[in-house]
């Protein structure tokens, strides 16, 4: 089994052993915004949703619990909370969407040599999606409660730990968090000190992903219906779970995900930290990194607009069995491709790779009377694959040309918006026959642990492709031209929030 872990939702999904889908059970839960710029998650509302999905999932399947030989968990990077010496959380999970910690981000960018910190642990510290930052905010706004703090920890840190009272860490999510050192594979002692001023005897000890645990506490096990003997792997971040899961053992190919956020990945020998720190590169095992770039904005924006406009949408809906997003698919189809001049820039939540803009805010430009709801829908995805497309343009630049890009995530499930990345990117993009690529890497180590697979470049059939999509050479042509208006658009707004002129140069 597979459990991911995400931020709008759980999925738990039951495998064989070749990779193929038995029974899957999600719920959703909110993302909780109590003032700007903060995005929060609960973390017992999470936890209740691992619960419940796995013994959904479980009775779904209609397998008897002892033919389950391993769980694995996927989880979403960049989160922080804050738990007591009692094991209680004292925080929310701060999620990698919050921005209350620009101040401290930029304190950071001021006051530390930030290439260096980039070439020790992969991230752009001085950004506040990290929780470098974030811990920063709490000692300087919530003082009293870091001293009440026993422990840092990301959500899959504190499910491991309610479940087994052991506190683990693995390389990856350790990583993501902007104070791991991704050559010692070791928290780094020097930032620890220097910038943060805490020790490591708050943070949890680090271990591979390959690393399994046994002796789940028996009330925990029967409430999802697992045996009490149950292998459990540490798993690791959602992104390289989903690099994992596509079938990306190497830098042969890559992965492109898009849930929530978005991202392209590959994984390398040696970590690629390149100067401007565009990309960012996390340990993953004991001889691999996953470098890549990710956009803030993905699939959430299109959540966005179910939430927001559901009303308007639930009518039509009920022609595709009530499911919102196959009623955007077929907006989508019905508007052709630039979406007849109407260009969309996604920053509802800043942005990410490759220029690292939390203060990146949404424009919808060149709106006329003649543009429809049809026209907002197939606008904001393309403007998802934009942002996107500015990640593999990097991408392209720092590691040798990828032979494969390999698609996952909930967008992996819409044809029309596969065939838009196609054309956009000029690539033929390869659909494994498992979309949940996340939970699927999570199971494979959960796989590799109770020794079903002896190694981690093992294909399972599932991970193969089961179509392509190849892309129009017209349709390619056109967005190579809208890209360019997107761009400068985007470098205008930009500057706009900057503070700048109209061609003043914002200093990076």
């Amino acid at each position: 089994m597979g459990v991911d872990i995400g931020t709008s939702g759980t999925r738990a999904v039951l495998f064989d052993a070749s990779g193929y889908e038995v029974a899957v059970s999600r719920q959703e839960y909110p993302l909780l915004c109590p003032q700007q710029g903060w995005m929060e998650l609960d973390p017992e509302v999470i936890f209740h949703a691992v619960i419940t999905t796995v013994s959904r999932c479980i009775s779904l399947s209609g397998i008897p619990k002892d033919q389950i030989r391993g769980l694995g968990i996927s989880c979403l990077m960049h989160s922080l909370m804050a738990v007591s010496r009692d094991g209680r959380p004292i925080t929310r999970l701060i999620t990698w969407a919050d921005n209350r910690s620009m101040e401290e981000a930029e304190f950071i960018g001021k006051s530390y040599p930030v290439q260096q910190l980039y070439e020790k642990t992969g991230c752009r510290v001085h950004h506040p999606f990290y929780p470098i930052s974030k811990i920063l905010w709490f000692k300087k706004h919530q003082p009293e409660l870091v001293r009440a703090t026993s422990r840092w920890m990301t959500i899959k840190d504190y499910i491991l730990f309610k479940w087994f009272g052991e506190p683990i860490t693995d390389y990856t999510l350790a990583s993501a968090q902007g104070f791991f050192n991704i050559h010692t594979r070791d928290w780094d002692e020097d930032i620890l000190k220097e910038v943060l001023g805490i020790k490591r005897g708050t943070l949890c000890p680090v271990a591979s992903c390959l690393h399994a645990l046994k002796g789940m506490k028996r009330e925990y096990a029967h409430a999802m219906g697992l045996p009490d003997d149950i292998t459990v792997s540490i798993g690791s971040g959602d992104g390289v779970m989903a690099n994992l899961g596509c079938g990306v053992f190497d830098d042969t190919a890559m992965s492109s995900t898009i849930g929530t956020s978005g991202a392209l990945r590959t994984t390398v020998t040696r970590p690629v930290t390149p100067e401007g720190q565009p990309l960012w590169c996390y340990a993953f095992t004991d001889d691999r990194w996953v470098a890549g770039g990710a956009i803030n904005n993905g699939g959430v924006v299109l959540k966005w607009f179910r939430d927001n406009f559901q009303v308007q949408f639930e009518k039509e809906a009920e022609a595709f069995g009530g499911k919102i997003y196959r009623l955007f698919d077929s907006y989508a189809e019905e508007v052709p491709p630039g979406s007849q001049g109407l260009i969309f820039l996604p920053y509802l939540a800043g942005e990410r790779n490759p220029d690292w803009n939390a203060r990146a805010t949404g424009v919808m430009w060149g709106l006329t009377y003649a543009h429809t709801r049809k026209h907002l829908v197939r606008a904001a995805m393309e403007g998802i694959l934009f942002r996107l497309f500015a990640v593999y343009e990097i991408l392209e630049k720092y590691l040798a040309p990828r032979h494969k890009i390999r698609a996952g995530g909930g967008y992996a499930q819409s044809r029309i918006w596969l065939s838009m990345q196609a054309d956009l990117f000029g690539r033929r993009i390869e659909v494994p026959k498992v979309t949940e690529a996340s939970a699927l890497g999570a199971a494979f180590l959960a796989m590799a642990a109770a020794g079903a697979v002896d190694r981690l470049d093992k294909m399972l059939p599932a991970m193969k492709a089961q179509a392509v999509i190849e892309p129009n050479p017209e349709n390619h042509s056109l967005y190579g031209e809208i890209y360019k208006k997107a761009t400068a658009l985007y470098e205008r707004t930009k500057n706009m929030a900057l503070g700048k002129e109209e061609g003043e140069h914002a200093e990076e």
